[in-house]
């Protein structure tokens, strides 16, 4: 996906590599991460589907890497040490002020959407094709219609 590279500069390309690497780290336990999954170039193409989804990817990535300097860290986001990048994150999603929470959810929704949605990370964690199907006929145990059967 070498043009997923080209639609950012490079320096957003790193804001974003660096957030997809402490939301999905690579290396983990259960399943590869960010980098064996591509996952800033999956998040690229997510947002280049849309009519200017690049220029609002661009300012959350923004966002996100100055956020640092508001809360008196002295470092953008990138330029924090990668422990120190976790701490922030999870002093936002611990926070007690919901738009702080909220904020954090968005950003973890935007790298989920597409690291879950990828077919080898699906086939990986034991996703089954059809598995959403529906059901013909729901019929919960207390129904009337259970007690016939």
């Amino acid at each position: 996906m070498a043009e997923g590279k080209q639609l950012l500069s490079a320096r957003s390309r790193k804001i974003l590599e660096v957030l997809a690497e402490r939301m999905i780290p690579s290396g983990g336990p259960d399943y590869p991460g960010s980098r064996e999954f591509h996952l800033p170039d999956k998040v690229i193409a997510m947002f280049g589907a849309f009519s200017g989804g690049l220029p609002a990817l661009r300012g959350v990535l923004w966002i996100w890497e100055l956020l640092p300097l508001f809360f008196l860290k002295f470092r953008t986001f990138t330029g924090l040490s990668d422990q120190a990048q976790i701490e922030f994150l999870e002093g936002w999603e611990k926070s007690g002020i919901f738009l702080r929470r909220a904020a954090l959810t968005g950003l973890k929704a935007m790298f989920m959407a597409a690291f879950y949605g990828d077919p080898e990370v699906q086939k990986r964690i034991g996703f089954a094709d059809g598995c959403l199907q529906p059901l013909t006929k729901i019929v919960p145990p207390w129904s009337p219609e259970e007690a016939g059967r």
